[in-house]
């Protein structure tokens, strides 16, 4: 930016030649008719017009570097923030990437370069003025004018696309769930109402648009008028005051062209100052999308961890919740134990799997891993450690292996096998078109819902995984994936991995250590499945024991209602089925 700044010093220097070579032919050539001068000045003129052209090319060239520079600089900054601040994940305007490229269009553009020789117009005024007072003077008052236009351009584009804003953000969101569930909106038969809905949405986004655009572009059209006629005025008050010999006749050329070259960066900015507003917006966007990645403090990396997790009076609300989600949630497991979270809908479960994953803050109390707050673990390390899958299992695209691996830079194709057969997805994988390398579509669009989850625990398990978070496993599961998830979770805990699930389905009871029983956000019991189970089965119907798992004893307290949805627990608990 520096050399952009010194180089246009030296552009709008070398501006003032051509008013100079009208003076010196208006003035010595004719009135000597020297040829050998007219040469001469014609000469120099183009030898500093051809420096002029090469230090533009040189501006534009470091302009157009800086504001790829300003992209590859920014883009992790805004990337980082948006992947570990909460409240980056769940903004709905543009994407701090957006915002990104908007002011990396805006740098190297035009603009850029008009708003640098801005600067440079009272130096030209000055020049004016030394030429004749009333030069300088009909400069100043153009500028002002220009200045004047400059801000009720820029309320008008400010107002207008303003309120253009929020209907735009619900037509793009329109436009991406369309895109997004297009299979059941065509089943459905919603085709022409969602063809509608989007054209309705937009139409109210493009009307403010359109109105900002015809009220600027008459602005504009202002504008140039005030420069042309600022330039007949130079010229028709230097022939006046030629006709009163107060100057000579160069001076009525050097005038125009003079005027011409310092209002001509504020007409510009007149007809681009609605993108200045956008890149301004922009810009305060991705300030306050990157605080939070610029304070972020390196955390000293702790000693792997055993699995040992503890809740201590964890609370959590959202913002616009009148009641906490969550509220007073205790419990204290060992390394290498089975939690299993049951409840009925809305108690809180995903909730709290989210805030031992670390995707959101507790409100209160505090959870801690081996002992350390999950606040004083390096994010990355415990991702390392914490294998996650969400009750909608979202999968990267690519291949079966990529979505298995991830990000992680150190997989290895065994470690993505060993993942697939610690969850039992080994020999299913093997059996698609293409085995690993079977392309799974955008969120994993061309596999069922069943091979779908099982290739996210196959992700949640891969690598050196200590603590597992899963949230409804085997909601898509038939009855053979729900007997191989459960080989899964028992050699997971024979590895020393300690995992926390929540289920609608009475199944995992059988592998399960400890229970917690959430019912309004709040903890109801915790203890052993003999400890808990009888207590949320209270006025329930009648059970019949359900079928353990090779190696598995019956529990005489872990059933199922004898009815025609058998797995239904109880009113208070289970309300899923399969």
């Amino acid at each position: 930016m520096l050399w952009a700044v010194i180089f246009s010093v030296a552009i709008n220097a070398l501006l003032l030649i051509l008013p100079f070579y009208s003076i010196q032919v208006f003035d010595r050539v004719l009135t000597s008719g020297s040829v050998e001068t007219l040469v001469g000045l014609t000469l120099l003129v183009v030898v500093a017009l051809g420096f002029n052209a090469c230090f533009e090319v040189l501006r534009n060239r470091l302009l157009g570097r800086f504001a790829v520079g300003f992209e590859q600089f920014l883009a992790p900054l805004v990337l980082k923030a948006s992947i570990t601040d909460p409240a980056r994940r769940t903004e709905t305007g543009p994407h701090g990437m957006v915002r990104v490229r908007e002011l990396r269009n805006m740098l190297s553009s035009g603009t850029l370069s008009t708003l640098i020789d801005a600067p440079f117009l009272p130096a030209f005024i000055a020049v004016l003025y030394l030429v004749h007072p009333w030069y300088g003077t009909i400069a100043l008052i153009g500028s002002l004018l220009l200045l004047l236009l400059a801000v009720v351009s820029g309320r008008v584009a400010r107002s207008e696309l303003a309120q253009a804003s929020g209907t735009a953000i619900r037509a793009q969101r329109a436009l991406d769930g369309i895109t997004r569930h297009a299979n059941l909106v065509r089943a459905m038969g919603w085709t022409h109402g969602a063809v509608r809905e989007f054209v309705r949405l937009n139409d109210e986004a493009l009307v403010p648009v359109v109105k900002a655009n015809e009220r600027v572009a008459m602005i504009a059209s202002v504008a140039r008028l005030v420069r042309v006629v600022a330039q007949v005025a130079a010229i028709g008050t230097g022939a006046w005051l030629v006709l009163q010999n107060e100057v000579l006749s160069g001076s009525l050329m050097a005038s125009s062209i003079i005027i011409s070259r310092t209002l001509a960066p504020m007409e510009h900015l007149v007809a681009g100052l609605r993108t200045l507003t956008s890149a301004r917006d922009a810009w305060a966007h991705i300030c306050g999308a990157t605080a939070a990645a610029l304070m972020s403090q390196r955390r000293t990396l702790l000693p792997p961890p055993l699995g040992a997790l503890d809740l201590t009076a964890v609370a959590f609300r959202n913002q616009n919740s009148r009641r906490p989600a969550l509220a007073g949630i205790s419990f204290r497991c060992a390394p290498a134990s089975v939690v299993v979270v049951i409840g009925p809908t809305g108690a809180g479960k995903s909730t709290l799997l989210r805030l031992i994953a670390a995707l959101d803050r507790p409100t209160q109390g505090s959870i801690r891993l081996d002992g350390a707050s999950l606040d004083n673990w390096d994010p990355d390390q415990l991702g390392r450690y914490v294998g996650y899958l969400p009750q909608d299992v979202e999968l990267l695209g690519g291949t079966i292996a990529e979505a298995i691996a991830g990000f992680d830079e150190s997989a290895t194709d065994d470690d993505v096998v060993a993942a697939a057969e610690q969850a039992n997805a080994h020999q299913m994988i093997l059996a698609l078109p293409n085995g690993y390398e079977t392309e799974i579509g955008r969120d994993g669009s061309k596999l069922s819902g069943g091979q779908r989850q099982r290739i996210g625990l196959a992700r949640a398990l891969f690598g050196q995984r200590k603590l597992v978070l899963l949230d409804e496993p085997n909601s898509n599961l038939d009855p053979d994936g729900e007997e191989a998830l459960c080989a899964a979770i028992r050699q997971a805990k024979a590895r020393g991995t300690t995992l926390v699930i929540v289920t609608h389905r009475p199944r995992l009871f059988t592998v399960a250590d400890l229970i917690l029983f959430l019912r309004d956000g709040t903890q109801v019991a915790f203890g052993t499945p003999d400890e808990v189970l009888p207590k949320t089965m209270a006025g329930a119907t009648p059970m019949r024991q359900a079928r353990p798992g090779p190696g598995e004893k019956a529990r005489p307290d872990i059933a199922k209602p004898d009815t025609s949805t058998p797995d239904i627990i109880g009113p208070d608990i289970i309300e899923g089925r399969r």
